[in-house]
């Protein structure tokens, strides 16, 4: 069984690291690695393994690691392929607990086999491998560069609070030396390549035991175990870290053929996003993403909500930030009385006092003027941000402008971001000036406002709280305390779906299954008119494309013409379809149509589904899902996120409908759907949502298990 959290502290900090395949090209990928080691400092010894060699760049060579004086921490190997087995034999008979393999020709290409060899040897010596087909990983903070990645030379990165965590190589070092050269610091940089056996997941478990990680980045190819991965992100949160993810390759099973209609609006993209809004992961979309956020969360100062002020030379860019602001959900409130007066005192009269505050570029004429306004917005009661959006301003002005943003950066509670929109001639020293200050420095107002809307959404809310809605231990407990689907032989039909969800507390039509026209005049009789009739049959799913349901029968004439219609259709539609019944329904002739489903993904287990049912299913595709169980709160949160929600909430003088009632089934199935391992969709379609107080009914059901139709 796989190990929840590997110990990698000698991966981290090790003490001896050797080199296998080095080379005395310090430019090469079995070059690099020594060059960096020195550049670094790295305070351990250091082992170049090479039969031609006797000595590369300074250090003694050897010819093998059988012949190495000590057992190193770590072996780094960047030899071809068809030498790794041999280097990882070599590595298992000395115990050697950690293998970075830089070398490609694995599963990522035709020989797929070479990979399970290499792991295979490495299980049965107990040694752990990073890699293959990985660019390796630095650890700032500690000066330990086992990577070959050119990005990494000079040897004098600041390490600072942010952990990234790659399953590229090239993209994961690419996108931290741009991260690095706009003023994020970084404190881990770790690529997992093919991921043989440790994954990004095992990584990211270990850094955010470092108590000054203040944000996990990752960029994802795919991950193995949905559980896992969701633990993680559990512990985080726990810790108090957020995680950013850019999730790639999201959607390529979404286009595959489904029988139901939410697994058909549930595609991966849907599944990732819904759990990515449930668990309050930051979603990246590209490379400045890792970057933007690198710079709002590695500062310290943290928001109290969402409410910013704009400080700016220019009314035009305070505007479009003020534009951006409202986009990303941040306000930009009046200032107070007390605190436009103390403005005033230090701008031009052609200046604003408002949000955004305009100090024009005639400030630069008072040399208190800026850091006068600065301090005003700061201290400001009504606002938990700022931005500082420059112009030109050039020559000494800036750098007087420069110098005091920074120290109001140093000494402010709040987050302080600035936007200098200025060319490299002119601004590119304040711009490093500010990088090197740690100052948050964004290259546009909407760079700078999406991610301080990501740290005030962070912020606003409860570590841990939507965890416990969502821990598995415990979590969906129902008042069957055994799987009742394996009791239903064959493919279930809607009436078998029904009584299912019924005796976990679902509300169902009321209804009878009929085997004759007798049976089904005696059924509508007792039920009352107006009744539907329905064909049921494992062979036939979708009752209506059959053409095997007849509605709004309002007398015992009209029954006994649609029994024999509907039965000589289905013997049409599926000649050989076996026919369980007839099934006699009541009419529901007063509700809103909605639609509640599930769709076991691979990944995450059950997904629960609500949105408008009926017709809208298809046509608005209005759809909210989470991964399941819900409690009621959670399953309210989710219904009054449709867009459809007016409707329901009594939009232009319609009634309300009984929204609590529909929170509750949705609770009722994600617990279902917790409960049964063998179901992999649901659809319940229509749900009829009554007015208020008056409940909901669930007047179709499709259930597909494990197995297919049997």
């Amino acid at each position: 069984m796989r190990e929840t959290m590997p110990q990698l502290e000698k991966l981290f900090v090790p003490r001896s690291v050797a080199v296998v395949g080095a080379s005395p090209a310090s430019d090469t990928i079995s070059g690099r690695p020594l060059k960096l080691l020195r550049e670094f400092g790295f305070p351990g010894h250091v082992f170049p393994v090479n039969p031609k060699y006797r000595t590369v760049a300074e250090y003694p060579c050897y010819p093998d690691v059988a012949s190495l004086p000590e057992t190193p921490d770590v072996v780094l190997v960047g030899v071809r392929a068809s030498l790794v087995p041999s280097v990882m034999e070599s590595c298992a008979a000395r115990r050697v607990p950690f293998a970075v393999i830089f070398s490609s020709g694995f599963a990522e290409s035709e020989d797929r086999g070479a990979q399970e060899r290499i792991l295979a040897i490495a299980r049965e010596g107990g040694v752990r491998i990073l890699g293959p087909n990985c660019q390796g990983m630095v650890n700032l903070v500690s000066r330990v560069p086992l990577s070959f990645s050119a990005s990494l030379e000079g040897g004098c990165i600041l390490p600072g609070h942010v952990a990234y965590v790659s399953q590229s190589g090239a993209f994961g070092f690419a996108t931290f030396a741009m991260g690095n050269d706009r003023g994020v610091r970084f404190r881990y940089v770790v690529t997992t390549g093919n991921q043989a056996d440790l994954d990004a997941i095992d990584v990211g478990c270990y850094v955010l035991q470092d108590p000054e990680v203040r944000l996990l980045l990752m960029y994802l190819e795919g991950v193995n175990d949905g559980e896992r991965f969701l633990r993680m992100i559990r512990e985080a949160h726990e810790r108090h870290v957020p995680v950013g993810v850019l999730k790639v390759g999201k959607s390529p099973s979404s286009r595959a053929a489904v029988r139901s209609h939410t697994a058909a609006l549930t595609g991966d993209d849907a599944v990732w996003d819904a759990v990515f809004r449930q668990y309050s992961i930051i979603s990246m979309e590209d490379a400045e993403d890792i970057v933007n956020l690198g710079l709002a969360f590695n500062a310290p100062q943290r928001p109290n909500g969402n409410r910013v002020a704009i400080l700016t030379t220019s009314g035009g860019a305070g505007i479009v930030t003020a534009d951006r602001c409202d986009d990303m959900g941040l306000v930009v409130p009046p200032l107070s009385g007390t605190t436009q007066e103390e403005v005033r005192r230090h701008i031009p009269p052609f200046g604003s006092s408002l949000n955004p505050v305009d100090m024009t570029a005639q400030v630069i004429n008072d040399p208190e003027g800026f850091p006068k306004c600065l301090r005003a917005v700061l201290d400001s009661p009504e606002v938990d941000m700022v931005v500082s959006v420059h112009s030109m301003i050039t020559g000494e002005a800036g750098w007087s402008m420069a110098r005091s943003l920074a120290e109001a950066w140093r000494k402010s509670t709040k987050p302080l971001a600035c936007c200098w929109l200025i060319d490299e001639a002119h601004g590119g020293p304040f711009r490093e000036f500010l990088r090197e200050q740690g100052v948050p420095l964004f290259q546009s107002p909407r760079e700078c406002v999406r991610s301080l809307a990501a740290l005030a959404k962070w912020e606003s809310t409860v570590p841990g709280k939507i965890f416990l809605e969502n821990n598995p231990d415990g979590a969906g407990e129902s008042a069957c305390p055994l799987p009742l689907l394996p009791s239903f032989s064959g493919t279930l039909t809607e009436y078998d779906a029904k009584r299912l969800l019924k005796t976990y507390g679902v509300p169902i039509t009321r209804e009878v299954l009929c085997a004759s026209l007798s049976e089904a005049r005696d059924a509508a009789e007792t039920m009352g008119y107006p009744v539907a009739l329905k064909v049921m049959s494992g062979d036939i799913l979708h009752k209506t494309e059959a053409g095997v349901v007849a509605l709004h029968l309002h007398s015992e004439e009209e029954l006994r013409n649609a029994y024999g219609r509907l039965l000589e259709r289905a013997r049409t539609f599926a000649p050989h379809a076996h026919i369980q019944g007839v099934l006699v329904q009541e009419m529901v002739e007063e509700g809103l149509e909605c639609l509640v489903g599930v769709k076991r993904d691979p990944l995450f287990g059950p997904i629960v589904a609500v949105g408008l049912g009926g017709i809208y299913v298809e046509v608005l595709r209005d759809l909210v899902l989470r991964k399941a169980p819900v409690d009621e709160a959670t399953a309210l949160n989710m219904i009054e996120q449709l867009k459809g929600y007016p409707l329901l909430a009594g939009a232009r003088g319609q009634k309300k409908r009984d929204i609590a009632a529909l929170a509750s089934l949705l609770r009722i199935v994600s617990e279902f759907a917790c409960a049964e391992p063998d179901l992999l969709e649901l659809d319940v379609n229509p749900v009829f949502v009554r007015v208020e107080g008056e409940g909901v009914v669930a007047a179709d059901a499709l259930v597909l298990r494990r197995g297919g139709i049997s």
